[in-house]
């Protein structure tokens, strides 16, 4: 090797180690959010992980039925093991909001409470009720029921509660907490709760670490296995549900299939080097583009700061694009006739070419709303650069200034476009076209994350069973109020509960039933006054003539009389500190950063949605600044429109962008033609499978369809570049090669389990499998046998 050699090869060797440092200290993030486009739907989804719906996990405790066989012992079993397991979450980091039974039992002191807070928690409908509980009839039916609960075995301890509610008031407001119901079926027992069949306990909690990232994931399953080894009784198993299980499933199965498929790639690949190059160099023919990713990472570093996981392993997969260059540089040089300087100069135009239409491809998906799609384009585009460049630098010197034996260009077409086989093969090769584009209106793109997910038939099968004890909801969504202060916050969560509960909205859960805001507690104090004040006379005489009647003594409801006449304070949050309410109010009054001030809350409303109401919600989103709806119909309407708006704008300046430079590059119509038929064909290829499977297009086909794109016009561009110039006549088994390497690098992941894994296998190798061919043989056909001037 020569001096010069020696020099370049240290030149590239430094460039990679700068790379290198800069890779380094590179952050490297595992945020699905990045995979949404900039805007509303982001931020929503950035609101939902703030207030930890995303990270919250749901444990159902079971008890063995043969292990125990009545439902005594299993309860006690369930409420021991659930007791040690809270204690053992409370006292860990990665948990927050732990909640394995209630602070007290819906009895007592609550009863109390509720019932000195009641003029300030009923409205104008409320009071109606309460006046139709005040006539002398009802009075008297009252009095009679509260006489036989008294002589009942149960009336000791009724006794006060009737002194203080003889006309139960109380069941009204009772009415109004299934705004408050639980998310889940549940039967409160000693404050734990238990499913129906008292053989199912629930405990809930929140991880204070993102359970999107895979690491995190597997950590705290660790974590929570080796706990219910440790505290649950024998014969209680844990089981559950959440985004934990389906983190780890997807990271679990991706593993599994890279593993058996990376192993059969690389054989494969290694067994396709060995028939095709024959050569030890041909490790360096493909390695040498791949140098190119660390200054490419340290470049992506620079500039975002930070790169999605998915970002980086698919940036650097297609920058693999680089090896087709190296690949061609390679056989050219030894396989072509003439010296090295001479076939650097003939094949340099083509490697140019193909280089700037792949170039402009990534810089097109640059101009995406989509994070993940702008880093990917960076690091691709810099990591093609520096591959063409590294390849142009290194490949010539592995390879000797030698005279080479080359085929004659006349045989690079055994078909002509005017004999009767060519033909029949331009026939049909526009047939396929057809077809692609008469598919290509009945695609479908779904902009659903969760058709990338692959669940593990253990997590749904947990789910069902989840199910099945706990019951299953409809869709809902999660309606966020916020304020920059609570009572701002509570105002805008009590209008929107006005709004829904006159709408015919079902399933509401809302805090405001059990804290409404200031203003509002005010103004049914004052309704309340006035209401006592005009029934109080008759509702004295009447309670007093019954309650003399049934032999009750003249003082025996004078708590009662009080409570109407004196007034309570207002209702403050830490009111409920120590009731049974406290960790349902926990979970729906929470801190908001997104706020202006330290102060700022988050009131948090849910109920179900379907097709009809949610349009409404949206409309009611839209007219107050205050209110943001977090349902999944929503996103994923908003999320496939500007994912389809933005792959549509995307595939149309990357169509004019290709058709454009190759335009000027060949500056003739059957030229141009040829070098843009492997696009077409992998095009309508990948539109005519889609349609035959599913469809549905996803993330992954799009991704992957980028590569796709830029490998198929590369191969357009060598054939033709060797018929047009009769040079590098070895393009044809070049790509050939490139063509091979990318089917078994990429093609075998059409046999992977996990779904995004399969998308992005089955377009490689439709797209490649149909661009191939058409290279070999369409273009030539095209292009005519001819020489340019």
């Amino acid at each position: 090797m020569t001096d010069k050699c020696i020099i370049r090869w240290i030149v590239v060797l430094l460039l990679v180690l700068a790379g290198g440092l800069s890779a380094a200290r590179l952050t490297i993030n595992d945020d699905a959010l990045d995979l949404l486009p900039d805007g509303a739907v982001r931020g929503d989804l950035q609101m939902l992980q703030q207030i930890g719906l995303v990270d919250r996990i749901f444990i159902s405790l079971s008890a063995d039925g043969q292990l125990y066989l009545s439902a005594d012992t299993a309860r006690d079993a369930l409420q021991k093991s659930a007791e040690a397991l809270g204690q053992a979450l409370v006292g860990r980091d990665d948990f927050t909001n732990v909640l394995a039974h209630l602070p007290v039992d819906l009895s007592g002191d609550l009863f109390t409470l509720l019932l000195h807070m009641l003029p300030l928690l009923l409205d104008e409908g409320d009071l109606e009720q309460i006046e139709r509980k005040l006539t002398p009839a009802a009075i008297k039916e009252a009095m009679r029921e509260n006489f036989l609960l008294l002589n009942s075995p149960v009336g000791m301890a009724m006794k006060e509660r009737v002194r203080h509610d003889p006309l139960d008031f109380l069941s009204v407001l009772l009415n109004k907490l299934a705004f408050l119901q639980a998310e889940f079926q549940v039967r409160p027992d000693a404050g734990f709760l238990m499913s129906r069949d008292g053989r199912s306990l629930l405990v809930l909690a929140e991880s204070t670490v993102s359970l999107t990232d895979s690491k995190n994931s597997e950590l705290l399953d660790d974590e929570l296995q080796a706990i219910f080894e440790t505290v649950l009784q024998p014969g209680i198993s844990a089981e559950m549900i959440g985004t934990l299980p389906h983190t780890l499933a997807n990271s679990r199965i991706i593993k599994k299939d890279l593993r058996f498929l990376l192993a059969a790639a690389t054989v494969m690949l290694t067994l396709l080097l060995a028939f095709t190059l024959r050569d030890i160099r041909a490790v360096v023919v493909f390695g040498v583009p791949f140098l190119g990713a660390l200054p490419a990472i340290g470049i992506t570093r620079f500039i975002f700061g930070e790169i999605g996981a998915l970002a980086l392993g698919f940036g650097i997969v297609i920058l693999g694009i680089a090896v087709d260059f190296s690949v061609h540089l390679y056989l050219a040089l030894t396989r072509e006739k003439g010296g090295r300087k001479k076939i650097l100069r003939e094949v340099r135009k083509p490697i140019l070419f193909a280089c700037l239409t792949t170039v402009s491809v990534l810089v097109v998906l640059l101009l995406s709303d989509v994070a993940s799609h702008r880093q990917m384009a960076v690091l691709a585009l810099a990591g093609v650069l520096f591959g063409v460049v590294f390849a142009w630098l290194l490949i010539p010197t592995i390879v000797g200034d030698r005279e080479g034996a080359a085929t004659d260009a006349s045989d690079a077409a055994p078909v002509e476009n005017h004999s009767h086989a060519g033909r029949w093969i331009l026939a049909m090769w526009l047939s396929l076209v057809a077809a692609g584009v008469l598919c290509w209106p009945h695609l479908h793109y779904n902009g659903d994350l969760a058709v990338l997910d692959a669940s593990a038939r253990e997590v749904v099968d947990v789910e069902k069973r989840f199910a099945a004890t706990w019951g299953e909801k409809g869709e809902q969504a999660f309606v966020a109020a916020t304020g920059t202060t609570t009572e701002k916050a509570l105002q805008a969560a009590g209008k929107l509960f006005t709004f829904i509960t006159t709408n015919g909205y079902t399933d509401i859960q809302s805090p405001v039933v059990l804290l409404p805001d200031r203003n509002t507690q005010e103004r049914r104090l004052a309704q309340w006054r006035k209401f006592v004040d005009r029934n109080q006379p008759e509702l004295l005489r009447a309670l007093n003539e019954s309650a003399d009647k049934y032999g009750f003594s003249s003082r025996a409801f004078q708590p009662f009389v009080d409570n109407l006449i004196v007034p309570p304070d207002l209702i403050r949050e830490q009111d409920y500190n120590q009731s049974v309410f406290a960790p349902l109010l926990g979970t729906m009054l929470r801190p908001w950063g997104g706020g202006d001030g330290v102060g700022s809350r988050l009131v948090l409303t849910t109920m179900g949605i379907t097709d009809d109401n949610l349009q409404p919600l949206l409309e009611y989103e839209e007219k107050h600044s205050s209110i943001t709806v977090l349902a999944n119909r929503k996103w994923r309407a908003e999320v496939e429109h500007f994912l389809k708006k933005d792959i549509l704008l995307l595939s149309s300046l990357a169509a004019v962008v290709v058709v454009l430079l190759v335009s000027l590059q060949f500056r003739d119509f059957r030229a141009v033609t040829a070098v843009l038929a492997p696009v077409v064909s992998a095009l309508s290829a990948m539109s005519l499978f889609c349609w035959a499977t599913s469809g549905d297009l996803n993330m992954m086909h799009l991704i992957m369809g980028i590569m796709v794109i830029g490998l198929s016009v590369d191969y357009g561009i060598f054939v033709v570049c060797s018929r047009l110039d009769r040079v590098a006549v070895s393009a044809k088994y070049a790509v050939s090669v490139c063509a091979a390497s990318s089917l078994v690098g990429f093609g075998v992941l059409a046999f992977a389990d996990h779904p995004a894994l399969y998308s992005l296998g089955v377009t490689v190798l439709v797209g490649i499998g149909a661009a191939w061919p058409t290279a070999l043989v369409i273009s030539p056909l095209i292009v005519g046998k001819r020489g340019r001037s």
